[in-house]
């Protein structure tokens, strides 16, 4: 028992130096962001926020206008990226109208669709892993970036942001007499399910 034990420890204290390891978690990654829809990364990403929440108020007794700013840098780019791949969702759905021109260009639309949603799922997804994995560092250090002024990720992040909201709210007068279909399609989208 204490020689697998020891074999164990030996992998987890080198596993970054070994290519197989990478290889498999980067696939193990790539299907589980295909699998999974963004109902899941959504709660991801909110574990990750109230995780953030403890970790500000409890552990460094930040005020609340501190741990938002600290809630901000640990997850604006997640939130971007998942507003990025929730656009992509309701725009390229098969039941948009706008798509629904032909087979070829609803195989095209359907190939951009899992590389415009896949991308920020599989960015997500190693966002999260990388917090689970170093949990104890993770709660215990502040964002070295919180007492800087807005760096230009965040920046882009804010505008990537904004950018989706309002074609969300577009998409609303563009699905015009088929609201309920873009509601399916959000709804699909959210639930969770594998």
């Amino acid at each position: 028992m204490r020689a697998i034990v020891f074999q164990l420890r030996i992998f987890a204290s080198r596993h970054d130096e070994i290519p197989a390891f990478h290889a498999a978690y980067l696939v193990a990654t790539f299907l589980v962001a295909a699998l999974l829809n963004l109902g899941f990364f959504l709660i991801l990403i909110l574990a990750h926020m109230f995780l953030d929440i403890v970790k500000y108020r409890d552990y460094h007794r930040y005020s609340w206008s501190e741990t938002a700013r600290g809630v901000m840098a640990e997850n604006i780019v997640d939130i971007a990226l998942f507003m990025l791949a929730l656009t992509f969702t309701v725009y390229l759905d098969h039941s948009f109208a706008l798509v629904a021109l032909s087979g070829l260009i609803r195989s095209e639309l359907t190939l951009i669709k899992a590389v415009g949603t896949l991308v920020p799922k599989i960015e997500i997804l190693e966002h999260a892993v990388r917090t689970m994995v170093h949990a104890h560092a993770y709660l215990h250090e502040p964002h070295q970036d919180l007492k800087k002024p807005l760096l230009r990720i965040h920046f882009w992040s804010i505008v990537i942001i904004l950018l989706s909201v309002i074609m969300l709210a577009g998409a609303v007068i563009l699905y015009n007499a088929h609201e309920i279909d873009l509601i399916n399609v959000v709804k699909n989208e959210l639930r969770l399910k594998l």
